[in-house]
């Protein structure tokens, strides 16, 4: 487990089983389906999988676990922006910096800063500030990290980039901002 773990996520068992108490309680009848939406489902051969929920699941808290074992506290973004915490808690509460609720602090996660050779971000991805805001609100941190690393069809030079690939290759602001406001959230 531990070597499937590191080499799927670069996490490690105890990190996972943080991510998994982060998870919220399941609740069956939330999704169960009435006997008629159950046969029709059925006569169009969508079977049942049993494992399909235990394998979403435990895609989502490897990579939730990733993203929080990776990301900086707010008093490291501050030091690293040369900013006060107080602007960045501003800056957070702006939907400007990506924050996700670790209990009773917020954490940051690496992939919208740019860093030094220690591993100290030292600014933002230029322009994802103006793409987090638009974003739908509540999204999880997964559905988040996975627009920011998924090539969008908007964004295309000699191949599509990611949000992050064009905004660092100095790719127009807007076009990112329109490629996260265009997005199918229900469908993607």
């Amino acid at each position: 487990m531990d070597d499937l773990l590191h080499d799927r996520f670069n996490i490690t068992t105890t990190d996972f089983v943080a991510a998994l108490k982060r998870l919220p309680a399941l609740r069956p009848w939330a999704t169960s389906l009435t006997e008629d939406e159950a046969r029709l489902l059925d006569d169009a051969d969508f079977a049942e999988d049993h494992d399909a929920h235990v394998a979403a699941a435990t895609e989502v808290a490897g990579q939730m676990a990733s993203l929080t074992v990776t990301a900086f506290t707010a008093k490291e973004v501050a030091v690293g922006l040369g900013v006060t915490a107080a602007r960045v808690r501003q800056k957070r509460l702006a939907g400007e910096l990506w924050a996700i609720s670790d209990g009773p602090r917020w954490i940051f996660p690496v992939m919208q800063f740019e860093t030094n050779a220690h591993g100290v971000p030292t600014r933002q991805v230029r322009g994802l500030d103006q793409v987090f805001k638009a974003l739908p609100a509540g999204l999880h941190p997964v559905a988040i990290a996975g627009f920011l690393s998924t090539p969008q069809a908007d964004l295309l030079r000699s191949r599509a980039l990611t949000p992050v690939e064009w905004l660092r290759a100095g790719g127009d602001i807007d076009a990112a901002v329109a490629a996260a406001a265009n997005v199918d959230w229900y469908t993607a």
